[in-house]
């Protein structure tokens, strides 16, 4: 599942999760014309994920959103 939040904070305009096989990405985007992550991060798990971003950037859990994939780090089809 992939979540997002905008903590709208210098360097962190919006912060997405993609929880996949090998734990979960945090990308971090740093303005609203930004095309893709210039952090990214695996965190092992969504708890330590989200943790991390209340720790990094304020990011409350009730700010969380769920949000269509991004395909950053997409599984390959096959």
């Amino acid at each position: 599942m992939i979540y997002e939040a905008i903590p709208n904070k210098p360097g962190a305009y919006k912060v997405v999760l993609e929880e996949r096989a090998e734990g979960v990405y945090v990308n971090v985007i740093e303005s609203p014309s930004a095309i893709e992550p210039y952090i990214d991060i695996l965190q092992p798990n969504l708890e330590i994920a989200k943790m991390a971003c209340r720790e990094d950037y304020g990011i409350s859990d009730d700010q969380w959103v769920v949000a269509p994939e991004v395909g950053w780090h997409a599984p390959e089809k096959k």
